[in-house]
């Protein structure tokens, strides 16, 4: 979970986060309970997310949102274009069969 976004947070008594603060370089104007260093999977799931003895632990039943990495190598670029484009070849085929 170690990642390049700070995560400033308060909680409840059960451990879910109540108010927070995150972002890749962020200063916080008042002060927290806690802090992590956190990815962005983790980040875009907070609430999927409560502390328990002091660390940041996925609450259980829940399934986590994959993110897509922004910065794409010129490879992988290509590779996810020529993927969509063979899709809409097949999608293109079969209308012209209908």
């Amino acid at each position: 979970m170690e990642g390049n976004i700070q995560l400033y947070c308060d909680i409840d008594e059960q451990g879910n986060i109540t108010r927070l603060l995150s972002g890749e370089k962020v200063i916080p104007t008042s002060s927290f309970q806690y802090f992590f260093m956190i990815d962005k999977k983790t980040e875009v799931n907070l609430s999927k997310f409560y502390i328990k003895e002091g660390k940041l632990e996925q609450k259980e039943g829940t399934t986590l949102i994959e993110v897509e990495p922004q910065w794409l190598s010129e490879k992988e670029q290509l590779e996810i274009m020529q993927k969509r484009m063979e899709e809409m070849e097949k999608m293109l085929a079969s209308l012209s069969n209908s």
